[in-house]
């Protein structure tokens, strides 16, 4: 990264870090009735058990959400002191300076903040090579985030160009892999309608790939109610000329570029 800041001339610019994907606790809270100077710590021992490290070796931050009948729904982000040093290490070393360390939901956030407006709310797909995730948008605040437990890797594995199902340009075992990330994606969806805003979500965007999976947009659309519509970030930004795999790689990034909220 250092050699990269240099090249472009970078050094001393404000920069926002991004937690690795695994590396940081996302759980959705009860806020508790403390004082504001309390909070952060009431939450941490709030969540202790559903941490894998101690709750006093925590960093924890919290953000809300706005739903129906003017209630909020609460999140905490909880890592390791050791996993947010390593992030500060890393852009101190290259001589950046610290506007702000993000999470990739979040960033993601900022992302869709370039997509049609939508009143009814939004859904962003993502697939990495080993693992996925579903967020809903609504208004510009995250309302939910669920992460799936695989991959483009595992998809374009199981392709099997003498399979099809139903006509779509998916084999039996992908169409297997994908019913997994269906249900992922139904639950999210009913979870939305049903808890956040009594509405459901119009559009389901699916993120770049790293490797492109034939058949993958339209089987979704054959099983999910909302219309599902590619994201190209390189029509999102003016300029830009990213191939499909370079903006899956850096979705988080221009994410967090795009971020207008400072701390």
């Amino acid at each position: 990264m250092q050699q990269l800041v240099e090249k472009h001339r970078l050094t001393g610019s404000l920069a926002v870090g991004v937690m690795a994907r695994g590396s940081y606790n996302l759980i959705q809270i009860d806020p508790p009735d403390v004082p504001e100077a309390e909070f952060r710590e009431a939450v941490r021992w709030q969540i202790k058990d559903l941490l894998d490290f101690p709750a006093e070796q925590a960093v924890v931050d919290t953000f809300t959400a706005s739903v129906a009948n003017s209630q909020e729904l609460g999140f905490a982000v909880a890592a390791s002191e050791e996993q947010v040093w390593q992030v500060v290490r890393a852009m101190r070393q290259a001589e950046l300076e610290i506007g702000a360390i993000d999470i990739p939901e979040l960033a993601l956030r900022s992302l869709t903040s370039l997509l049609p407006s939508d009143e009814r709310g939004v859904a962003l797909l993502c697939l990495w090579k080993d693992s996925g995730l579903i967020i809903i948008i609504h208004a510009g605040q995250l309302c939910m985030a669920r992460r799936i437990n695989l991959g483009v890797q595992e998809l374009v594995s199981a392709a099997d160009p003498t399979d099809q199902v139903e006509g779509v340009e998916i084999s039996e075992a992908q169409q297997n892999i994908l019913d997994t990330v269906i249900l992922e994606i139904q639950r999210s969806l009913d979870y939305y309608e049903s808890s956040v805003s009594r509405q459901p979500v119009s559009t389901v965007y699916l993120a770049p790939l790293t490797d492109p999976v034939a058949g993958l947009q339209a089987y979704l659309d054959t099983y999910l109610a909302p219309e599902i519509r590619p994201m190209n970030v390189a029509t999102m930004l003016e300029g830009c000329s990213m191939s499909e795999t370079e903006q899956s790689r850096c979705l988080s990034a221009i994410g967090a570029a795009l971020r207008t909220e400072w701390d």
